[in-house]
């Protein structure tokens, strides 16, 4: 009777041993993880390992164990596993990002990764490098029907009315500077500089193609190509919102672009008025965007070219 008493307290002295350095199936980083890393792209970096149970089942634990490893995978999961672990690897990773730098051999826990929208509090830190961020009001008429969601690319459009001869100054073919100068230096004009009292001569050559000239063009132009959009109001694209598809109506639409293209944008949303076009997933083939004028609608260059006889090459008498 002794001796099977002495059996006995040998065996649960064993057992408690075998408890205390029990290892556990958990997982490990096989190489370094930067923060910000998708999940879904580092999953071949992240493989099974083991670890002591104690290193890992504790109150309060997050860290990833699938259960008991080797001779104790089949044993009471009570003493040798880790029932209330979370184990699912591909839940911790799917749409997630690394919280922060991963070394590697360390283990993975269920905080290891997380959603964006719970690390990024600045929109500033989802520009990417090289780019910055511009925004502008636009109605739900001018922004595609209001179904501008954040990473949508959209092309840009101007539409003006310019006065040709206000820009002399900076055109910069010099061939057509010179042109439109003669045009608007008419010879009544220049005798009218030199003697104010001579009578108005009629203009001949060049100077005829200053009264050919409008006074301001209507123009609509693509202006700006495969703009990314990164916020629509509060629905950023680090922390998109779950609006489906639905119309968000006008508001405030932040684009990333180039410094260059923001100082761009910026002079053409003082001057002109804007609407985004929506472009489909995929990749986008620029195209030569060229100025849209009355003409390219209505077709009345035609009947402007026979009225006036000289943008033709007519002269008159």
């Amino acid at each position: 009777m002794s001796g099977y008493a002495v059996w006995q307290y040998l065996t649960s002295v064993e057992d408690d041993l075998r408890s205390e350095i029990a290892e556990v199936v958990v997982y490990r980083a096989t190489d370094e993880i930067a923060a910000g890393e998708p999940g879904a792209e580092v999953r071949d970096r992240i493989e099974e390992s083991t670890a002591l149970r104690e290193q890992v089942v504790f109150d309060g634990s997050t860290i990833l164990c699938t259960g008991g490893a080797g001779a104790n995978a089949e044993a009471d999961p009570t003493k040798y596993g880790c029932p209330n672990s979370p184990g699912d690897l591909d839940a911790v990773l799917d749409g997630n990002v690394a919280a922060g730098p991963i070394a590697a051999g360390q283990l993975i826990s269920a905080s290891s990764f997380a959603d964006t929208r719970d690390l990024q509090q600045r929109l500033s830190d989802a520009i990417a490098p090289g780019k910055v961020a511009i925004s502008f009001q636009v109605s739900d008429v001018n922004s595609s029907g209001g179904f501008l969601r954040p990473g949508d690319n959209v092309n840009i459009l101007a539409s003006a009315s310019l006065v040709p001869l206000n820009f002399l100054e900076i055109i910069s073919n010099d061939e057509l500077r010179d042109l439109l100068v003669q045009a608007g230096a008419t010879q009544e004009q220049a005798d009218q500089a030199t003697n104010p009292d001579a009578a108005p001569t009629e203009p001949t050559g060049p100077a005829n193609l200053g009264s050919a000239i409008p006074l301001s063009v209507d123009v609509t132009q693509t202006v700006f190509q495969n703009v990314q959009v990164l916020a629509v109001g509060p629905d950023t694209r680090p922390a998109p919102l779950d609006t489906g598809l639905v119309p968000s109506g006008g508001g405030v639409v932040v684009l990333e672009v180039t410094p260059q293209q923001a100082e761009q944008i910026e002079y053409t949303r003082q001057y002109a008025q804007i609407a985004l076009s929506l472009l489909p997933t995929g990749d986008y083939v620029p195209y030569d965007a060229q100025p849209v004028v009355v003409d390219d609608i209505f077709g009345l260059l035609d009947r402007i070219q026979v009225e006036l006889g000289l943008v033709s090459g007519g002269t008159g008498n």
